[in-house]
């Protein structure tokens, strides 16, 4: 069973619901988002055999801010499908995050609407990651969460964060917890938790950026309701050379393959990077995937990002 993300809960970041912001339309305006093309293609001996080719998808968001305390964020995805040769899938439309946020102060702030989850340094939109692929089984994404309403209260220093998110699920009340800590500079480390009546999960991460050089791990742990426990251990490291860089990532996981049956795996990928100008990115990835019981496969994929 090869995990997706899905939208039982989420909880959101301190003032993110504005930090992408970049093309003015008004004084208390502005448009953001990005257009992503890719190709990837498994080993024939991999579950997920053949080549996929399309528009990934189109995001366009909104962010409204003025001088006072109030601020809000709409943003609408546009799934192009895979296939693209022979016509592509339905195209599919969502709403992504969704909120109002109240800055109570510089460093304490409210948040309402379908809120992006906490979890995770590998991060849900595509311009936040390091390479194409998760690092779940078969590059699958690791989180049970991603997006989903609720509302959170996120309190941020510069020495740490805090934040807590509550949301419904069924009519049962599910939450997530959050800790940063920032006081080193360079250093990020995070500890988030979640509990929620379908599964309960833990997630641990640190970055630390030193010169051209940024070095990751992360560990998370998800207890899904009626399944085995399953854990991912990461590491990766990204080197800077001028607008190219490098990805090389190290996973060892256990997780449910295919067929349903709960396997322990290794992935190790290397992905060059390349920014073409201010608004284009690119990159290939290129990853060795072996599953326990002997099962091997490799990865290729390539990316177009054009991001305003």
């Amino acid at each position: 069973m090869k995990k997706t993300l899905i939208t039982i809960f989420a909880a959101f970041a301190l003032f993110a619901s504005t930090a992408k912001a970049d093309i003015a339309l008004s004084e208390n305006l502005t448009m953001y988002g990005y257009l992503d093309f890719w190709l990837d293609g498994f080993d024939s001996d991999t579950a997920n055999s053949g080549n996929d080719l399309g528009v990934q998808e189109l995001e366009i968001g909104f962010a409204w801010a003025d001088d006072g305390p109030w601020s809000a964020v709409y943003e609408l995805s546009v799934d192009g499908g895979d296939d693209f040769t022979v016509g592509g899938e339905s195209t599919s439309i969502a709403t992504e995050t969704a909120t109002v946020t109240y800055a109570a102060s510089d460093s304490l702030s409210y948040t309402m609407g379908n809120i992006l989850s906490y979890q995770g340094f590998e991060a849900f939109d595509a311009t936040g990651l390091y390479q194409y692929s998760y690092s779940g089984l078969d590059g699958s994404a690791l989180y049970s969460a991603a997006y989903a309403f609720g509302g959170s209260v996120d309190y941020a220093t510069d020495d740490y964060s805090l934040g807590f998110w509550i949301g419904d699920n069924g009519g049962n009340a599910s939450y997530e917890y959050l800790y940063a800590y920032t006081a080193i500079p360079d250093v990020t480390i995070k500890f988030i938790y979640a509990d929620d009546p379908g599964y309960e999960s833990t997630n641990v991460w640190g970055s630390y950026d030193m010169g051209d050089y940024t070095f990751a791990a992360e560990y998370y742990e998800d207890q899904q309701v009626g399944l085995l426990e399953t854990d991912t251990t990461m590491f990766l490291v990204y080197k800077a050379m001028g607008d190219a860089g490098l990805t090389v990532r190290f996973v060892d996981g256990s997780d449910y393959n295919s067929d349903g049956v709960l396997v322990n795996y290794e992935r190790l990928t290397f992905s060059p990077s390349y920014a073409f100008s201010d608004s284009v990115f690119g990159l290939v990835e290129f990853t060795f995937e072996e599953e326990e019981g002997g099962k091997a496969g490799e990865e290729f994929a390539a990316e177009i990002i054009y991001s305003f």
